[in-house]
């Protein structure tokens, strides 16, 4: 049939054409032609009006309705069009009167509607017919009558789609850069631009410098940038996110939707309207679709939750973004905006307001931590002061008694300071530490923080001191985390073949046990590291430890040199100089610098001599202690250092027991047939004639003792034979 509407569903054209190397959606309603998402436009609305007489809206699709549409339902008064449109043939009329009823029907549902659940099903199932209306308006203001044929074009090419409106979910998918943000702390590095973009959003101070520049320079050069920037204006000026109490009206959205879907302006339009301007606007557009995006990871939202002000920053900018949207509907449907600088009026200074006011709420990244903080500034004092004891009034018991308290709580990211009025500190001391870290990521206080720990007894600042160390250590530093099954029983497996252990033996108490020093931050295994020279890798036992024989305890033996001979000799220049002289004054400085910080190392040398030494088992286990993880390898039960970059074909292993892809117990000597030891062995590349009348290129190792110089000076491979007679002769 000519004259028939076609029921195939080809996509809208004008829209856009898809760049492979754009991201695609966050978390579309339909994919692969599945629906995924329980809020799919059309599924909300057929279980809201399942029964009643707006039933038929939500059945099948815009094809089935323009041909089982029934004349009856046509409305008598329209809220569209404004302007009558002349049919110029009876298929172009069927569409459009279905198209007008449809209209008519869904804006009595939106009136109705309002606070309701499906309010936004509404919004964006009306979105979708916005550019076939749009088309019709156009084909009338050319042709003055619109033909049975145009009819059909049109209707194909801008058929009706609920699940492509605008939503939040159609936002380009950049979620797995929040995690590249610099949330806690300042570093400067070179960021991807939409990261660099997502950071700008933080609640931090100082965020919105120069950001009109750079998203500019950033449109003009990068298309994700661009693509992320165009969808995330029109989803915040829709209100098309699920949390968005104002929304625009379908009359403001028809406006919007014309200027941005069915007639879109080109890049050069979108960078003079919008990009180059209104600062305050994107800046708050990138801040609503990062409370949005945030809590797609739920970890990461937890963890800033705890350190930012975030539900008070999420309510601001979520009002100020409503806020906006009531702005922009006055200034459409009251006032006739029909451009983008006049939808925004007077929103920009609205926006800078709101701002402003909240400065207070904002989190400003320290490079150090709070608890870091205090324990650098705690050191500085003792140096100032000459203080070379570190401990002189807090005795030891009481630092027992602190660190098995703080063993016996949950990991926290704040200190609880109160403790402190248990171990003799003054209410008034414990006040101002516990303001000073309420407000530290709005303001640093260093200078606050230095006259406290000044005015304070010396008692009192090694009980401050002592507890942030502590809960430092015991909560951030020092941590255990278990390892997936398969490591476990690899390890397992691991410790028996080094140990020499038969299958349903028991390992014995020891076997996988580790030590590491409290006192100077020492893990005490042997370590094996990734390198071409074995080292380590058959070392058993710890390094630099003391065993009381009296009690079999464990202590560090490590000892610092007291002396850095790695430093020239300073010549004493006094002697040329008067005691007025300010060079003389450096160099006397300097002194009691060396000089104190020789006394601290004796002080901490004997601190670890009476510091028992942490003692665990690390199998199953990835153990973290200061900056660094290790386990054991899964291969060799090598302690070892935990690092992606060793992850291969293999697994997960230390780097040195495996050479070409054989494990260190199969590899020997090509030449003598000796098993691989400690030393260093090469590769060689000979031609295997051990079997009679065959001969084949092999690569293998070659130990120190059958190495030769002129192994490696000929260009050819030797023969193995050859190889084997002249290593027997020397």
């Amino acid at each position: 049939m000519e004259n028939e509407v076609p029921r195939a569903q080809p996509e809208f054209s004008g829209r856009g054409q898809t760049v492979e190397e754009l991201p695609g959606p966050i978390c579309p309603y339909i994919l692969n032609g599945e629906v995924i998402r329980d809020d799919e436009p059309m599924k909300v609305l057929r279980q809201c009006y399942n029964g009643t007489p707006y039933e038929w809206l939500f059945l099948g699709e815009f094809t089935d309705r323009v041909h089982t549409f029934d004349i009856a339902l046509l409305p008598q008064k329209s809220p569209w069009p404004e302007k009558d449109i002349v049919c110029g043939g009876e298929t172009a009329q069927q569409i459009f009167n279905t198209l007008v009823t449809i209209i008519s029907q869904i804006v009595e549902c939106i009136e109705s509607s309002k606070n309701k659940p499906h309010y936004q099903a509404l919004m964006k199932y009306f979105d979708a017919h916005v550019p076939l209306m749009c088309a019709f308006e156009d084909e009338m203001g050319v042709h003055e009558v619109l033909s049975d044929k145009k009819a059909i074009e049109l209707a194909s090419a801008y058929k009706p789609q609920p699940h492509e409106s605008m939503h939040e979910g159609a936002l380009p998918d950049v979620i797995s850069e929040l995690m590249k943000c610099t949330y806690w702390n300042e570093t400067k590095t070179k960021m991807q631009p939409v990261v660099h973009l997502l950071c700008k959003a933080l609640p931090q101070r100082c965020q919105i410098r120069n950001l009109r520049e750079i998203i500019s320079n950033y449109c003009k050069q990068d298309d994700k940038v661009y693509d992320f920037m165009s969808k995330t204006v029109l989803c915040s000026i829709l209100g098309a996110y699920s949390h968005s109490k104002n929304v625009l009206s379908w009359k403001a959205r028809m406006v919007v939707l014309r200027r941005f879907v069915y007639s879109p302006p080109n890049r050069t339009q979108m960078q003079v309207f919008l990009f180059g301007g209104y600062q305050h606007f994107l800046f708050y557009v990138i801040k609503e679709f990062l409370t949005y995006s945030i809590r797609l990871i739920p970890s990461l939202f937890e963890e800033i939750r705890d350190t930012y002000k975030w539900d008070i920053f999420e309510k601001c900018v979520r009002s100020a973004m409503d806020s906006m949207r009531s702005t922009l509907e006055t200034n459409i449907i009251d006032n006739g905006a029909k451009l983008i600088n006049q939808w925004l009026y007077q929103a920009e200074p609205m926006l800078m307001n709101i701002n402003k006011q909240q400065l207070g709420n904002l989190f400003r990244p320290q490079r150090l931590t709070f608890t870091q903080t205090i324990l650098n500034m705690c050191e500085r004092l003792d140096e100032q002061n000459n203080q070379a004891a570190p401990y002189t009034a807090f005795s030891r018991e009481y630092r027992r008694l602190m660190r098995d308290m703080a063993k016996r709580v949950e990991r926290r990211p704040d200190v609880p300071v109160e403790w402190l009025e248990y171990f003799g500190v003054k209410k008034e001391a414990i006040n101002t530490l516990q303001n000073i870290q309420k407000h530290y990521h709005q303001n640093a206080f260093r200078a606050d923080v230095k006259k406290l720990l000044n005015d304070v007894s010396r008692h009192e600042f090694e009980a401050i001191r002592e507890l942030f160390k502590i809960f430092w250590q015991v909560h951030h530093q020092v941590r255990v985390f278990p390892l997936p099954k398969h490591y476990y029983i690899a390890q397992i497996r691991a410790l028996r073949r080094r140990y020499e252990i038969p299958n349903g033996v028991p390992l014995g108490p020891n076997v996988g046990t580790v030590y590491a020093c409290l006192a100077c931050h020492t893990f005490k295994a042997f370590v094996v590291k990734p390198s071409d020279k074995v080292t380590n890798l058959f070392a058993n036992g710890h390094h630099k430890v003391i065993i009381d024989d009296e009690t079999l305890k464990c202590y560090c033996g490590r000892r610092s040199d007291q002396n850095d001979s790695k430093k020239r000799p300073r010549v004493a220049i006094q002697e040329f100089m008067g005691e007025s002289s300010t060079e003389a004054e450096e160099n006397g400085k300097r002194a009691r610098k060396k000089s104190w910080k020789m006394r601290r190392k004796k002080y901490m040398n004997d601190e670890c001599a009476q510091t028992e030494c942490l003692k665990f088992n690390m199998t199953g286990s990835l153990f973290q202690f200061y900056g660094t993880l290790y386990l054991f390898c899964p291969l060799c039960a090598s302690p070892t250092i935990f690092d992606p970059s060793q992850h291969g074909q293999h697994g997960l292993h230390c780097g040195q027991c495996m050479k070409d892809g054989q494990f260190y117990t199969r590899v020997s000597c090509v030449i003598c047939g000796s098993l691989r030891g400690a030393a260093k062995w090469d590769t060689l590349t000979y031609i295997d004639d051990s079997k009679e009348g065959v001969t084949e290129k092999k690569s293998g190792v070659i130990c120190q003792s059958c190495d030769r110089p002129w192994i490696h000076s000929e260009g050819a491979p030797y023969v193995l034979s050859v190889l084997k007679t002249r290593c027997s002769r020397l």
